[in-house]
C-alpha cells in the first residue's frame, strides 16, 4: 500500500506547481462565493442596484426614455430585471481566485485584479445597455443574445483578461 503511495508521489512531484495552484484554486473559489453569498444583502443587492443606477444614468444622458424600479430597467415596452447572476461578481471573485492562486507578487495580483474588476465591469454595462436595446429592438432574439452570445463573450474576455495577465506576469519563453 504505501509503495502505491510513494510511486503516486513520485509521479505528481513534477506537477506540483501545477496541482498546488488547482487547490488554491478551488479553495479560494469556495471561500469567495461563500463570502458573496454570506455579504448578499449588504454588498451583492447594493452593488447590483448600482449597476441599474449606472446604467439609467447613461441611457438617460443619451435621450433615451429609460425609467428604472430598483434592478429593473424599461426602455420603451421593454424592461429587464438585473440579477445577481447578471451583475458580473462571480466572473470578478472567479477571476480573483485565479488571480490569488497563481504565484505572483502581491502586487502583482492586486493589480491584475483591480484592473480586471474595472474591465469585467465596463463589459457588463456595455452587455446590459446592449442586451436592453437588443430586447427592445428585437426581443423574439433577446433570449438567445442574453443566454448564448453574451454567456460566451464574458467568458472569453474573462479568460483573455486573466490569460493575459499571466503573459504579463509570467512572460511564456
Amino acid at each position: 500500500m504505501w509503495q502505491f503511495f510513494a510511486r503516486l508521489a513520485e509521479r505528481l512531484r513534477p506537477h506540483r506547481d501545477i496541482l498546488l495552484f488547482c487547490f488554491r484554486f478551488a479553495l479560494y473559489s469556495v471561500v469567495a462565493y461563500v463570502v458573496i453569498f454570506a455579504l448578499q444583502d449588504q454588498v451583492v443587492e447594493p452593488f447590483t442596484r448600482g449597476i441599474a443606477w449606472v446604467s439609467y444614468e447613461l441611457l438617460r444622458i443619451v435621450g433615451a426614455s429609460v425609467s428604472l424600479n430598483g434592478v429593473t430597467l424599461a426602455l420603451g415596452n421593454f424592461a429587464v430585471s438585473i440579477r445577481t447572476n447578471c451583475n458580473a461578481i462571480y466572473e470578478m471573485a472567479l477571476y480573483a481566485a485565479a488571480s490569488l492562486a497563481y504565484p505572483a507578487s502581491a502586487r502583482q495580483r492586486f493589480t491584475g485584479i483591480g484592473v480586471a474588476i474595472v474591465v469585467l465591469y465596463v463589459v457588463n454595462q456595455v452587455r446590459i445597455l446592449s442586451l436592453l436595446w437588443f430586447g427592445r429592438t428585437f426581443p423574439e432574439f433577446f433570449e438567445v443574445g442574453h443566454v448564448y452570445v453574451w454567456q460566451v463573450l464574458f467568458l472569453l474576455v474573462s479568460a483573455a483578461l486573466w490569460l493575459g495577465w499571466v503573459g504579463r506576469v509570467r512572460p511564456v519563453t
